[in-house]
This record gives C-alpha cells, sequence and structure tokens, in this order.
C-alpha cells in the first residue's frame, strides 16, 4: 500500500514539547501543540507559555486554537502571528466533545452553531498569514451530506486542510470510526484531509488509510504510552520495544519534563505520563499503585529501579 504521513493530533495536557520529543525519537515530523485557548491567550494564562514552546530542533509544528469569542480569536491569532515561536500551520478545533468546552460553544460544539464557526473560521482567516486547518468531528454516521457541506463551506471560506474524527462528537471515543463519512469528505474537497480516530497501532492505521482513502494519519490517545507507534506508521509493520527501551524512554520524557515545569511540576504532570508507559505490561498492582506518589525525581527514579528490578514487565 502506499506510505502513510502520521500526524500527532493536539491532546490537551499531553502534547506538549517534552511529548514531542519522545515521539521524534521514532520519526514523528508532524507534530502538533496541546490545544491553546483563545481566552487564556488573550489575558496571558501562565500555562500558555509551556503549550506554546517550540523546540529550536522542530523543524514543523502546528498549533492549535480553541474558542468562540470572535474577538478573542482575533486578538489570540494576533499573538500568534506575530510572537516568537513561527508555527508552520495554524488549527482551528472544531472537534473537542468535552462538556465544559462545549457550553461554551467551542470545539465540537462549533459544528451545530454553523454560523458562529464560519464567523470564527473567518475572523482567523482574516488575521492569519499561513496555512490554515480545522480539525472536526462528523455529523451524522450514516448520511454524509450534513458533514460534506460543513467541509465544503469551511473551505470556501480558506480552509486549506481538514483533519476529520469519524465519531460523532456525542460518543467522545466510544464506538465504531465511521471511514465512509470521511471518504465522502475527501472525494468532495479539494484539500488534504487527514483521517483521526481509533489508531493504536500499525493495523488501525493501516485500515483507516485504506478505508477512507486518506494517507494522512492522525494519532492521539494511540500515542500516549507508545510513541513508537510512529516508527509503526513510518515502516508499515509492528515494532515491539524491549522492556529496557521502553523504560529508557520514560525516563528520558520525565527528564524532559522537569526541564520544562521543574521537579515538582513535572512529578505531578508526569504521573499520568508514567501509568501510560507502564499500564498493561505485566508489572504488579503495587508498582502500577505507586505512581500516584511520586513528588520528586528520586521517587521517580525509586519506582524506575524496582520496575528494572521486576522480572513480569514485558514489552507489550
Amino acid at each position: 500500500m502506499a506510505s502513510i504521513v502520521p500526524i500527532l493530533a493536539p491532546m490537551a495536557g499531553y502534547t506538549d514539547l517534552p511529548f514531542r520529543r519522545a515521539c521524534r525519537r521514532y520519526g514523528l515530523y508532524y507534530g502538533t501543540t496541546a490545544l491553546i485557548d483563545a481566552g487564556a491567550l488573550v489575558h496571558d494564562n501562565p500555562d500558555s507559555a509551556a503549550i506554546l514552546h517550540r523546540g529550536e530542533e522542530e523543524e514543523w509544528l502546528q498549533v492549535q486554537l480553541l474558542g468562540s469569542i470572535p474577538s478573542d480569536l482575533r486578538r489570540s491569532t494576533e499573538i500568534l502571528r506575530d510572537g516568537p515561536w513561527h508555527f508552520d500551520v495554524l488549527d482551528f478545533n472544531m472537534g473537542c466533545p468535552v462538556h465544559k468546552v462545549a457550553k461554551r460553544k467551542a470545539g465540537a460544539a462549533l459544528m451545530r452553531e454553523q454560523e458562529l464557526a464560519f464567523e470564527c473560521v473567518s475572523v482567523i482567516r482574516e488575521i492569519w498569514p499561513g496555512r490554515l486547518t480545522v480539525k472536526m468531528r462528523i455529523l451524522d454516521e450514516e448520511e454524509p451530506a450534513p458533514t460534506v457541506e460543513l467541509a465544503q463551506k469551511l473551505v470556501s471560506l480558506g480552509v486549506q486542510g481538514l483533519a476529520i474524527h469519524g465519531r460523532l462528537a456525542k460518543m467522545v471515543y466510544s464506538g465504531p470510526v465511521h471511514t465512509n463519512i470521511i471518504r465522502a469528505v475527501r472525494e468532495a474537497v479539494p484539500v488534504t484531509v487527514t483521517a483521526n480516530g481509533g489508531v493504536f497501532h500499525w493495523e488501525d492505521a493501516r485500515k483507516l488509510s485504506e478505508e477512507t482513502g486518506c494517507d494522512r494519519i492522525m494519532v492521539a490517545r494511540g500515542a500516549i504510552g507508545h510513541p513508537w507507534i510512529f516508527r509503526e506508521l513510518l515502516q508499515q509493520e509492528p515494532y515491539l520495544p524491549t522492556k529496557e527501551e521502553r523504560l529508557d524512554l520514560m525516563e528520558f520524557h520525565l527528564a524532559e519534563m522537569v526541564k520544562e515545569y521543574g521537579e515538582r511540576g513535572a512529578m505531578i504532570l508526569g504521573r499520568k505520563i508514567v501509568s501510560g508507559y507502564i499500564c498493561g505490561q505485566g508489572f504488579p498492582r503495587e508498582l502500577r499503585a505507586s505512581v500516584v506518589k511520586i513528588c520528586t525525581w528520586q521517587d521517580f527514579q525509586t519506582l524506575l529501579v524496582a520496575l528494572r528490578n521486576d522480572a513480569a514487565g514485558r514489552a507489550y
């Protein structure tokens, strides 16, 4: 089959610079920041700096913007345009299904508030000088027309690429990915379409690519604790890391987080990262449970030694 172009999806709380650096060790080129809230950016939220931090070695990086207030989107787009990051793409979020986002008519809720969505996209397009894309979901599980029509309208407003998660917003991450809807959009618009949803291993990506006709495949939760998925997609075959490789990468990832957030912040934020690397790998329950007690680098090193010495740990 044709080669696959793997893309890291934006994931709040995950796809920061340390996460991307772990993925880039396995061939990731098309990286994405975690989503940045337009209001937070306008009002100089202290978390924004880490979300937007771009490594000097990152050749390509897109930023994802979330919001539904046109004035905030205008100002935040100006900040992203004029700032020091030089992002290659601005991606507008119309796919996030979580309630706290939807209640603000942002994310996937914009797909049901289409006049507002079009106003938001038009404001961003007016300000952003580079490539503009939209990440969205499907609107109907059986009938392609609603999703196709929305995609066509977005393209008419100057959107140059679409990433489509093949589930309804209400399904969040459960249920089948409706690849026929993604294929219908790909065949109906003259811009690049990226398929998203349910990719945890190479075979998932192969199936998604074949059924949608998309060579661009976006990986989200499948990269958590599994950065080598990008090697799998690039080489089109499974990759089985050793236990030692898994733990070495986890240590690298946490060390990068210390550089980014300081020891205390990194250990708190890093608990879910550690869990991603070790859950489902045959380690004893008591070791997995001890992750929530990590507060210092020494705590992490103590756990790491125990994991390295545990005979039950396995590669997969």
